[in-house]
């Protein structure tokens, strides 16, 4: 008996409406991965770029001071300002003076002229590039020296291409454009292919799959670089299969299953831990810088940089999911992207305030972990700042992790950092922190801050936690200072220094540096004005 022609059709829709959504879903899960991939590798080709721009900027600062000094080329006071220069740069490793294709002096100390050979380049802005200069001491071995205008500097071009990438075999580059050969700066593969290094319009990216690579390609807009990178496409099927193995059920499904499913899905792979974990791994973590003050004076003498999360247009509160990395093991992530991004502003902050700190909270596990202690070595090693400009914070939850983070905290204090214990009186083991731990300064809880004045059951706690510290010798910082009578109580029973919204808000890095440099223009008045005309003109009276 024949099948009639309605079951037929019915067999075939059947069929056709459930295959449709599978294999929609196949290339959903294809095209979103390889997107996906696209972007990943545009983001690891700017960040190369932006590292060349930053080199760029300090090579031209470098360039200015020494050509503006009126000292005499290589006389004494010449070496030091470049040794000043070479501090406060995070990419220059050495600057020197050079006269044709002779090195005269160096930030080194290095006063015997050397003579290097001609240029490996020439850039379209006039810079003369040699690669792989050898320079006779092992540690200045093989690195790239750039020269223009009499000025030449040491890069390591190994540190324009140091990223965290997601995995093994993603290569990356850095290319003179304008050259005929397109002549690679640094690389971490000689697998490149010459068509990948065709260059780009200035400030243009672009991103497309060469045979196993998604190669993504993006060009400075001031500067003559361009950064490459190739990842290999097995993460794109990787992130494929992750996509195929969620929409692949739910098209199996369809209707208002399908719906649900997908509905489900997604909130459960926009949950915050998740997010956490992704933003750490993207570095889509930002810091602010909230001033700490000496009250007395009201001159800002640190900084506590704060984390915050960006989601698209959105900034959560680290309230929202600080807790939440803690639990689910991101904690350290975001630590990581902290040290990160202080290694990057420090010196800066330190070229305008020598003296100046910047505070580093750390979580329970960071306290228990060794790398801790070489994450803050490579902080001070890139930055070529001092342990006395670094301050670390933890709440006494996180010193009570044990003899791990005794013993941390003592040899971080050995090295020479100082350490702070946060949100101190709000937990339940406090005195016990203090008698366990040797520490460096107590920071006072805005929950006690603000009951100064007021008939609450804790406004007389302060006193107390004022006398614990004068007892153990460690200085105070209050936190949450919102009001002048707030500072005026503190200053009065000895606190040295405040942190609130009085002395200001969560800042961004541009921010504090004007506040920086309007203190030194205080001090600056100060000084012409002995009288006292300027002196404590900010302090409480």
């Amino acid at each position: 008996m024949k099948p009639r022609p309605g079951i037929t059709i019915a067999i075939v829709v059947g069929t056709l409406a459930f295959l449709a959504p599978i294999l929609a879903s196949l290339l959903l899960a294809w095209r979103q991965g390889i997107n996906d991939e696209k972007a990943q590798g545009v983001r690891y080709a700017a960040e190369v770029v932006r590292r060349g721009e930053e080199t760029a900027h300090q090579f031209g600062r470098a360039i200015q001071l020494l050509n503006t000094d009126h000292l005499a080329p290589c006389s004494p006071q010449e070496i030091q300002l470049m040794r000043q220069i070479d501090v406060g740069s995070s990419y220059l490793q050495m600057v020197g003076r050079i006269s044709g294709d002779t090195l005269e002096c160096t930030s080194l100390g290095t006063t015997q002229p050397m003579h290097l050979g001609h240029a490996t380049l020439t850039t379209d802005h006039g810079v003369h590039e040699r690669m792989d200069v050898h320079l006779g001491s092992g540690h200045w071995d093989h690195l790239d020296l750039v020269d223009r205008d009499g000025v030449a500097v040491l890069v390591d071009s190994t540190l324009l291409i140091d990223l965290q990438t997601e995995g093994n075999g993603i290569g990356l580059a850095m290319i003179v454009p304008s050259n005929p050969d397109h002549a690679k700066l640094a690389e971490t593969t000689e697998r490149f292919r010459a068509n990948w290094l065709n260059p780009l319009g200035r400030g243009n990216s672009a991103s497309y799959i060469d045979g196993d690579y998604v190669v993504s390609q993006v060009r400075s807009r001031t500067t003559d670089i361009a950064g490459i990178s190739a990842v290999p496409t097995r993460y794109a099927y990787h992130h494929v299969k992750q996509f195929a193995a969620i929409f692949l059920p739910i098209g199996a499904l369809c209707g208002i299953g399908f719906a649900w499913a997908v509905l489900y899905i997604s909130r459960a792979r926009s949950s915050l831990p998740g997010l956490v974990r992704a933003a750490a791994r993207r570095g889509d973590f930002f810091v602010e810088y909230q001033p700490v003050v000496e009250i007395a004076t009201r001159r800002v003498i640190g900084a506590e940089a704060l984390v915050r999360m960006r989601r698209g247009n959105t900034v959560i509160s680290p309230s929202n999911f600080i807790g939440l990395a803690e639990e689910s093991g991101a904690g350290r992530l975001i630590t990581q992207n902290v040290i990160r991004l202080v290694s990057r502003d420090l010196p800066r902050l330190l070229t305008l305030c020598p003296d100046f700190h910047v505070a580093i909270n750390l979580t329970a596990t960071d306290l228990k972990n060794a790398d801790t202690a070489e994450r803050l070595e490579d902080l001070l090693r890139r930055t070529g700042a001092s342990p006395r400009n670094v301050v670390l914070e933890a709440t006494e939850h996180g010193f009570v992790n044990g003899p791990e983070c005794r013993q941390l905290i003592s040899a971080l204090r050995q090295r020479g950092f100082r350490v702070a214990i946060d949100d101190f009186g709000t937990g339940y083991s406090s005195l016990a922190c203090l008698q366990q731990l040797h520490l460096d300064l107590l920071k006072v809880d805005k929950a006690f801050v603000e009951t100064i004045g007021t008939d609450g059951a804790t406004s007389e706690v302060v006193l107390h936690i004022i006398e614990i510290a004068r007892s153990l010798q460690l200085q105070l910082i209050a936190e949450g200072v919102e009001t002048e009578a707030q500072a005026r109580f503190l200053l009065d029973r000895g606190v040295e220094y405040g942190q609130g919204w009085l002395f200001g808000r969560p800042m961004a890095m541009e921010k504090l540096c004007e506040l920086l440099t309007e203190d030194d223009l205080l001090v600056q008045l100060e000084n012409a004005y002995p009288d006292g005309v300027y002196a404590g003109s900010q302090a409480v009276s």
